[in-house]
């Protein structure tokens, strides 16, 4: 028995000493590390930097208020000068309208109206009239050509580009007489331009002799009587 007891001591002994010559190895894992930054995302989209001129509240209504680069393709405005604003481009020609042919087709050229009167100017000084003898007057009917003539051209001081040559068809022409009166016969009713043109110098007011364009819009309409005058200078 006591045999027995010694046996299993070293038995016991030996197995101590075989598990302190085991190696223990340890195994270490190392985990990539994240070196980027973390990103913030958000909802609000980009800001996007827009100059809108005509829109902008905040930027004025004058569009020199804002530096536009000169190279700007949607911005290429070019604004009259002071003088030009001041003074108009009565040197320039502007090129007349496309004619209307089928509004002149609708015009009758005969009618049995007659229109008559007396054209003079008259001196704002002295208040003396200068009668316009022996001019060539002429009825321009109020078409939207004829209307370009008058806004551009009489009223505006430009320089239109040849009319086309069936206006022609539709004008009517007189004289008037030593007294300056004139007469048109044959009219059809509606609305014309009565023109004409006088030469006048120093009883006029003026230092040499100048042109005056004289234009009046008038009804005819039976016989209608219309004096052609004008004040200056």
């Amino acid at each position: 028995m006591l045999k027995l007891h010694k046996n299993l001591f070293i038995s016991i002994i030996v197995l101590l000493g075989l598990s302190g010559c085991v190696e223990k190895r340890v195994i270490v894992i190392n985990e990539p590390r994240n070196t980027q930054p973390r990103t913030t995302h958000t909802n609000n989209p980009p800001i996007k930097e827009e100059i809108l001129v005509g829109n902008n509240r905040n930027l004025g209504t004058r569009i020199d208020e804002v530096d536009v680069p000169k190279n700007h393709p949607t911005l290429d405005i070019k604004r009259p000068t002071r003088q030009e604003s001041s003074s108009g481009l009565n040197g320039q020609t502007i090129e007349r309208m496309p004619f209307p042919a089928d509004e002149y087709r609708h015009l009758p050229k005969i009618g049995r109206n007659t229109i008559h009167g007396k054209v003079y100017l008259e001196n704002s000084i002295n208040d003396e009239k200068i009668i316009g003898k022996n001019l060539k007057l002429y009825l321009n009917p109020v078409t939207s050509y004829s209307r370009q003539w008058y806004q551009d051209s009489y009223l505006g001081g430009y320089k239109l580009s040849p009319a086309d040559k069936r206006l022609f068809n539709y004008l009517k022409f007189t004289n008037s007489d030593n007294n300056g009166g004139f007469s048109f016969f044959g009219v059809p009713k509606g609305e014309y331009y009565l023109i004409g043109r006088i030469t006048c110098g120093k009883e006029c007011g003026y230092s040499s002799p100048k042109i005056i364009r004289l234009v009046k819009q008038v009804y005819i309409d039976g016989n209608t009587n219309v004096n052609l005058t004008k004040i200056v200078p």
